[in-house]
């Protein structure tokens, strides 16, 4: 793609602010995103923070022992889920509404001679009942749900597991978000192409709206993908999770474990089934 194209079409987009909230429509249900991470190509992605140490924090913070059973919810292409089984024993079931991630977790998986169950299916349709030891919903996947679907699949997960196990959850901190803006853009680069991020917060219904758009050398258009996100402060995901049976364990200002404060861009909870 052109510089010349880049540029038109960058003067002629809507702003971001301004893209109409629909929590149904989003990245992850598109054809064009499923067929790319439902290739043969598909590599996954770079966290912030690697994946060797999120499952460390994950499995301590969960209390997890080797034959047990955890549900992975938003498991995405598994990168989680593959440590999680192969080096720490876990019996591991991942879900993801995306039919492209799930056939690139299974394709990893497979590749890597695990027995991990993945199922295309909403959080909000799950069926389970004392089943897993413990759960998870992370890279920041619960605010993907919209505020009717957060209780439901909170109550979903609180019948899934058997007494006293534990959820954990990673999400971003509202007062981070208020404290230092509701707007940001940057370029990113990536092989073949680059990538604009622009991020915009609705501070009044709590929802922060991303699209990226991709330009690729050998593409004559560029690509949309576009998430809302429902951010919460400690207070409203407290009062959610309590609402859903659930007791808060602990609660850390990121990965690091720090104490929250509202300088934290991530807060990770551990709840317990009551």
């Amino acid at each position: 793609m052109s510089f010349e194209r880049i540029y038109k079409y960058l003067e002629n987009r809507s702003p971001v602010s301004r893209i109409p909230i629909d929590r149904d429509s989003t990245g992850y249900t598109s054809d064009t995103f499923n067929n790319r991470a439902g290739s043969p190509d598909f590599k996954g992605w770079t966290p912030d923070k690697s994946t060797e140490e999120q499952v460390k924090v994950i499995t301590d913070l969960l209390y997890t022992e080797p034959g047990e059973t955890l549900l992975d919810i938003a498991c995405g292409y598994g990168r989680h889920d593959m440590l999680l089984s192969s080096q720490h024993g876990l019996k591991v079931t991942g879900i993801d509404i995306s039919p492209g991630l799930i056939t690139a977790a299974k394709r990893f998986a497979g590749e890597r001679g695990l027995e991990i169950t993945y199922e295309v299916r909403h959080a909000r349709d799950l069926s389970f009942s004392n089943e897993f030891n413990c759960a998870m919903i992370a890279d920041n996947s619960f605010s993907l749900f919209t505020q009717e679907d957060a209780a439901a699949v909170l109550h979903c997960v609180h019948r899934a597991l058997v007494p006293y196990g534990r959820l954990f959850l990673d999400l971003d901190n509202k007062p981070y978000n208020c404290r230092y803006g509701i707007s940001d853009t940057g370029w990113h680069t990536f092989p073949g192409g680059l990538i604009l991020q622009e991020i915009y917060f609705h501070e009044d219904i709590s929802v922060e709206v991303c699209r990226d758009l991709s330009f690729r050398t050998d593409a004559e258009n560029p690509e949309e993908f576009i998430m809302f996100k429902r951010i919460y402060s400690e207070k409203e995901i407290v009062e959610l999770l309590e609402n859903c049976g659930f007791q808060v364990k602990h609660i850390f200002g990121g990965w690091d474990l720090s104490a929250l404060t509202e300088t934290s861009p991530k807060m990770i909870l551990v709840v317990e089934k009551e």
